[in-house]
């Protein structure tokens, strides 16, 4: 027996065709705000790229004036947009292969064949030059991994960089590498071993290589999120800022670092501007004043940063 009450399960017309209605609204709002944020990102994307492309004819004119390679990568972290110049050649990597090293302690640690807090013993065939803060230690102190990769960054290191270098392998280091994406960046001696450099073995890089690599950091993608977290906190620390932080406001966040060789220097790091955040990597080789090549480098930075305050 049926005791339902005829007519109570239909829906009322008029609400029917509300619902209906509100739907379309909602239905044309979305779509509207899509179009509107298409149009505003293509926008952007178009302007930054008219921006930088200004700025590229800018550093290929400095780069001509100057006696000595150089290799170039600008890019932009909102939107991709990007200029290089020769950012595939291969240059002496010096000290920038020490940013791929680090995150291979992390992989290393990741992998489960280290830990962090490990300590590692400071042995004699470690001491090279540019040791900086190790250099008088005792042979035989213990030093916290952790530590050893904060000075390797943040004030370059070589004897810290030997350590873990020792710790992981030159085999290790090539093969996570290649995991990286790094398919022409190399590190087949141990940093300022100038004997095995006078037989012609050298450590490689690009500029375009480098700038990936930083890029995964920013977007903390580079062996996990935690540890792409903990390696831009220690390149914000750089104490070398005579490059591309030298010309720009002393409260601008930069997670850079530098590279240094006879004739050999370089700089890579990300700028977080108010106007956008973005990658500056530049590579000199063969200028014989070291001064030239800083205020090359400089100058990219700056007119890079000012470029950023007309967007």
């Amino acid at each position: 027996m049926n005791n339902q009450v005829p007519g109570t399960n239909k829906f009322p017309q008029w609400l029917h065709k509300s619902y209906k209605i509100i739907f379309l609204v909602i239905f044309c709002l979305v779509v509207i705000t899509g179009l509107v944020f298409a149009i505003h990102k293509i926008s952007v994307v178009m302007h930054t790229k008219r921006e930088l492309e200004k700025l590229a004819k800018d550093i290929n004119v400095m780069a001509k004036n100057l006696p000595g390679r150089v290799s170039f990568v600008i890019k932009d972290l909102r939107t991709g947009v990007c200029i290089k110049q020769n950012a595939d050649e291969l240059f002496p990597s010096a000290s920038l292969v020490k940013v791929p090293l680090m995150a291979c302690v992390y992989k290393a640690a990741e992998d489960g064949l280290l830990s962090l807090d490990e300590k590692l013993i400071l042995k004699r065939s470690h001491r090279v030059e540019g040791g900086k803060k190790l250099r008088y230690c005792r042979i035989g102190t213990k030093l916290e991994i952790t530590r050893l990769i904060e000075l390797m960054i943040d004030e370059s290191n070589n004897i810290a960089t030997n350590m873990l270098t020792e710790r992981l392998g030159l085999d290790y280091i090539n093969d996570t590498f290649k995991q990286f994406g790094l398919k022409k960046t190399n590190f087949d001696r141990y940093i300022m071993d100038l004997k095995a450099r006078n037989r012609g073995i050298d450590n490689w890089t690009t500029a375009e290589e480098i700038t990936e690599l930083l890029e995964k950091i920013y977007s903390r993608k580079l062996v996990n999120s935690k540890a792409s977290e903990q390696m831009l906190e220690i390149l914000m620390k750089q104490e070398i800022r005579d490059r591309i932080p030298k010309w720009l406001p002393k409260d601008i966040q930069i997670a850079n670092k530098t590279g240094y060789l006879r004739q050999t220097c370089h700089d890579a790091g990300i700028v977080f501007s108010v106007n956008g955040d973005f990658i500056v990597c530049v590579l000199t080789h063969g200028v014989k004043k070291t001064k030239l090549a800083k205020n090359f480098i400089r100058e990219v930075g700056y007119r890079t940063y000012m470029q950023y305050t007309n967007f």
